[in-house]
């Protein structure tokens, strides 16, 4: 039952860990502040449930790594988008201009940039650093201390 139990903290640990993760690189991709009303409601959650499991420098930690990830990312994507423009020898067609329906830009911003978190999520797949798959094999009981349960 122990056993049970620690790999469901240890599930909980790693979502958290990655929650937090992805969190941050959106936030440091797309450069949206921190004191937004979502993304703090959302930083705090994952906070929160951090606490409940007694990880929160951790979860803390993978939030910043991911929002420097993301930043230094949209970085490299702004450098690499220069550099392949500069070699484009081919005439640049101007682009249709779409108009958006009424209703899309009638919704606040706050729901605009929830939307767009969802479908970043959606379709990207990050991996988390290293470091931070390692300190959850930190978490665990080391095998000494569980030779009396089995």
């Amino acid at each position: 039952m122990a056993k049970k139990k620690e790999t469901v903290d240890k599930e909980k640990v790693r979502g958290l860990l990655e929650e937090a993760y992805n969190l941050g690189y959106f936030l440091g991709y797309h450069g949206h502040s921190d004191w937004l009303g979502w993304a703090r409601e959302q930083r705090e959650e994952l906070y929160k449930k951090a606490e409940e499991l007694g990880v929160y420098s951790l979860v803390k930690e993978a939030y910043a790594r991911g929002k420097e990830d993301g930043a230094k990312k949209k970085e490299e994507d702004i450098h690499l988008g220069l550099i392949e423009k500069g070699k484009i020898s081919e005439e640049v067609r101007p682009k249709p201009k779409i108009v958006a329906p009424p209703e899309e830009t009638a919704r606040p911003a706050e729901e605009k940039i929830r939307a767009e978190f969802a479908r970043f999520l959606q379709t990207t797949k990050l991996v988390l650093p290293p470091e931070f798959l390692d300190t959850l094999k930190h978490l665990e009981i080391p095998r000494m201390l569980k030779l009396g349960e089995e």
